[in-house]
């Protein structure tokens, strides 16, 4: 998994979406039509990557985003801003265009909601921010976009939306906190009676505390009493948004089958941002069943001979069976 990008893209063809990472994001299609979002030098002049914040409750933040038509034809593009969340494949998105937000999307209102375009020309969008006095705590993603509706192949509507990310810290007692499900386990074993197989996980984790979080994931395998533990690659999860979860899947090679195998994840979790920290340690486990393959084919082949020799004696028996003279 990789740490998300700074800004974003959105790309619409029933819903898929596409992140770009750097100032300006650019869209461009085979068409030649094009165009870039960014927002514009801070007051001193400094370059940003995105809007990032701290805000009090019921504080009101202006700031500007700028639009530039890169391409060769006239373009129409809507802005507007919307929540943002981390996907369960660990990218930044938006809902899908038209959906009602609920958080920080509904704080940002854009001066304006429609922006034409010559080639070449750019536009500096004013926006403000008002923070709601019953603001929590903590972390509120948004993103702030201008969007371009065409119609494609077959009338399917393609909603192309480009924009950037909108970071709000509202200042408060601050409570990052991750949690974690019991991974689900299996073994891919070997023929090879000397060689080993592999441990998958795949487990879920989500942020229940109110700042953006991140961390290690560490996963290890063993047999009965710890015998024989072998440990997979650390992943670095990507930053999760308050209440957004990410699906992880990790693996653990060179794993003996020793009948019984237990599989466990250590996560070293941190949050993101001002104040970051360390968060306590988790552990999930789970066990399994991991019969080594030659062996139990073995076993199989002999209990089915044995069986076979018995069915074949007991048939000869009685098809001769023993005189009565013979048998006094």
């Amino acid at each position: 998994m990789r740490l998300l990008p700074r800004s974003l893209t959105v790309l619409l063809v029933a819903v898929a979406a596409v992140a770009w990472p750097g100032p300006p994001a650019t869209a461009a299609d085979a068409s030649g039509t094009s165009w870039s979002v960014g927002p514009v030098p801070a007051a001193d002049g400094t370059e940003r990557a995105n809007f990032d914040l701290r805000v009090d409750p019921g504080a009101v933040v202006s700031d500007t985003f700028r639009v530039r038509n890169d391409g060769a034809t006239p373009l129409d593009l809507s802005v507007y801003a919307a929540d943002a969340f981390t996907t369960r494949e660990g990218s930044l998105d938006l809902p899908p265009a038209g959906t009602p937000s609920v958080d920080a999307g509904l704080w940002v209102r854009p001066e304006t909601d429609l922006l034409h375009l010559e080639p070449g020309q750019d536009a500096v969008v004013p926006f403000t921010i008002s923070i709601p006095a019953d603001a929590r705590p903590g972390d509120h993603p948004a993103g702030i976009v201008a969007a371009l509706r065409t119609r494609g192949d077959g009338e399917v509507a393609l909603d192309r939306r480009l924009g950037t990310r909108i970071h709000l810290r509202v200042s408060g007692e601050l409570s990052p906190s991750l949690s974690m499900t019991v991974p689900t386990v299996s073994f891919t074993g070997t023929w090879n009676p000397f060689g080993a197989g592999d441990i998958e996980l795949a487990y879920d984790v989500t942020n229940t505390g109110n700042t953006r979080a991140t961390g290690i994931a560490t996963p290890t395998a063993s047999g009965p009493l710890g015998f024989g533990t072998q440990r997979g690659e650390a992943t670095r999860l990507p930053e999760i948004m308050p209440g957004s979860t990410v699906e992880v899947r990790q693996s653990v090679p060179g794993v003996v089958a020793l009948l019984h195998l237990d599989a466990a994840v250590t996560l070293e979790g941190e949050s993101v941002g001002l104040g970051a920290g360390r968060l306590e340690p988790l552990t999930a486990s789970a066990g399994l069943v991991a019969v080594p393959m030659v062996p139990l084919v073995a076993a199989l082949a002999i209990g089915t001979l044995t069986v076979a020799l018995a069915v074949a004696a007991r048939r000869r028996r009685r098809a001769h069976p023993t005189p009565a003279s013979t048998r006094d």
